[in-house]
């Protein structure tokens, strides 16, 4: 048998029986890793869109929200799930035999590559939520603001209403469904409220 040959069959016996250390440092890999996507998508996050999600039109207003937390609910159970693929979980079985820590070993390499792909696919779930959730901050409508209420009081007597107009020296004021002129000559005080006195 060649030489090179001999030495790539060593090479397989014993890679045997480093599966486990081999699994968790591509498991501790990418937990540096998704500690890394973490951390710039925090600085990402301070380049937002609006100041503030309360002037969103609804249903962004509480969507923007709920997509964040669940993001970051997304990225916290990824990375618990990477360190604990890096770190392993303690257990309560005493290995005696070479065929009892064969088996634990090539379970815990299953579950070890199970719990990456998890990782990975949380991590690309967190970091999309985040996108949609921000560039619904950048593109979503502003909230109308609340038409402004008013009390006016004029010659002609005391009205509140919602302000629709002020040109040619009146004021046009809707009252419940119907709008009303006042001239502008007439009125002593206007005040604004956040609801109509009664």
């Amino acid at each position: 048998m060649n030489t090179d040959v001999l030495r790539w069959l060593e090479k397989a016996k014993q890679l045997r029986f480093e599966q486990l250390e081999i699994a968790r440092k591509q498991a501790e890999s990418w937990r540096t890793g998704l500690t890394g996507i973490t951390t710039l998508l925090a600085a990402v996050l301070v380049v937002k869109g609006r100041e503030s999600v309360s002037e969103l039109a609804q249903p962004y207003k509480w969507v923007v929200p709920l997509l964040l937390a669940l993001a970051l609910g997304a990225l916290v159970w990824a990375t618990l799930t990477a360190v604990s693929a890096a770190s392993g979980s303690p257990s309560r079985k005493t290995l005696l035999t070479p065929e009892d820590l064969r088996d634990w070993t090539a379970g815990e390499v299953r579950r070890i590559e199970a719990a990456v792909v998890r990782a990975r696919r949380l991590t690309v779930g967190g970091v999309a939520l985040v996108a949609v959730a921000v560039g619904m901050t950048w593109l979503a409508p502003a909230a109308t603001p609340p038409a402004a209420l008013v009390v006016v009081e004029s010659a002609a007597g005391r009205m509140c209403g919602t302000l629709v107009d002020t040109s040619g020296g009146s004021l046009l004021l809707k009252v419940r469904e119907d709008q009303q002129v006042i001239p502008l000559a007439g009125v002593s005080r206007i005040r604004g409220v956040t609801t109509c006195p009664r």
